[in-house]
């Protein structure tokens, strides 16, 4: 009996044990829980505080002629060990979405994320060395069509080269209030046509009150004869040039909305910001800006 007694004790004595055990079990696991995420949002914090801070080391913009030089170093570098990654990324395309996950590894993270913050219109092409000898991305004139990527012995520049070296039939638009440039070019080498349109638009009114929104209506009256002249060049410019591959628009947003709802909706548009002033710039120096390509190292 006694013994009977003695086992039960113990079995007691087990039972509050593990109880005891258990509760400083889940105590400790709710401890390293919380403690999991306290650091996993100073890990975020501290990711989103560092990627703030990083800044691409260089940022420039290649005329034709440029890119051609560029391409010509990129195609002489040779290595034997296979770590020379080139990949083709269309707008909107990210690099984890076109390589494998092994490769992408390889790319630091700094480096995949100054690479999603650029989203040019055409793409881009990544050009990177594993040892970091060459790190960078060129977004070319012309649209990247398909994603693509090739890790070998050196870079795979031919896609770009075709792209580059394309005869776009090609219509060039540059809008602002009161001065607007159209030209045609039928080789994306040289203008066939083109044509400065001038007109006399109000400058934007600081002041406040009713004298400003007449004087504000009285703009907007002046724009809208200046699109009106470009509308009719347009149409005369697309009439006598058909076909055209594509249009590249730059300068005004708000005039390049307006008209991207008059367009041809089987044209293709690339639209590119640029600073160009029209009343210091030429024909063939606009044709060379918007056929630059831009170049970022990261």
């Amino acid at each position: 009996m006694q013994s009977a007694k003695n086992q039960l004790e113990k079995k007691e004595i087990l039972a509050r044990q593990a109880v005891s055990d258990r509760q400083d079990a889940e105590a400790l696991l709710n401890q390293e829980r919380i403690r999991t995420r306290t650091l996993s949002h100073e890990l975020e914090t501290i990711r989103a505080e560092s990627q703030g801070k990083l800044k691409f080391r260089g940022i420039e913009t290649l005329s034709p002629q440029a890119v051609q030089a560029y391409l010509s170093k990129l195609k002489s570098i040779q290595t034997t060990a296979g770590d020379l990654l080139t990949a083709y990324l269309p707008q909107g395309t990210r690099l984890s979405g076109v390589i494998s996950e092994k490769v992408l590894e390889r790319v630091e993270e700094e480096n995949r994320i100054l690479l999603d913050r650029l989203e040019p219109e055409t793409g881009l092409v990544l050009f990177y060395d594993f040892h970091r000898m060459v790190c960078e991305a060129i977004a070319p004139p012309f649209p990247i069509t398909f994603p693509t990527w090739e890790l070998g012995d050196s870079f795979e520049v031919s896609v770009l080269e075709e792209i580059l070296s394309k005869d776009y039939r090609m219509l060039v638009l540059v809008l602002h209030a009161g001065e607007s440039f159209i030209g045609f070019t039928p080789d994306a080498q040289v203008f066939d046509t083109e044509e400065l349109i001038r007109s006399s638009v109000k400058e934007k009114h600081s002041k406040g009150g009713f004298s400003q929104r007449r004087f504000e209506r009285l703009r907007e009256e002046d724009i809208a004869h200046h699109m009106d002249k470009v509308f009719e060049v347009l149409n005369k410019t697309l009439e006598e040039n058909s076909p055209v591959d594509c249009i590249v628009m730059s300068g005004d947003a708000q005039l390049l909305k307006e008209i991207q709802r008059y367009l041809p909706l089987n044209l293709e548009i690339i639209e590119k910001p640029s600073d160009l002033k029209l009343e210091k710039t030429g024909g063939e120096e606009i044709l060379r800006t918007v056929l630059s390509s831009r170049r970022y190292l990261l």
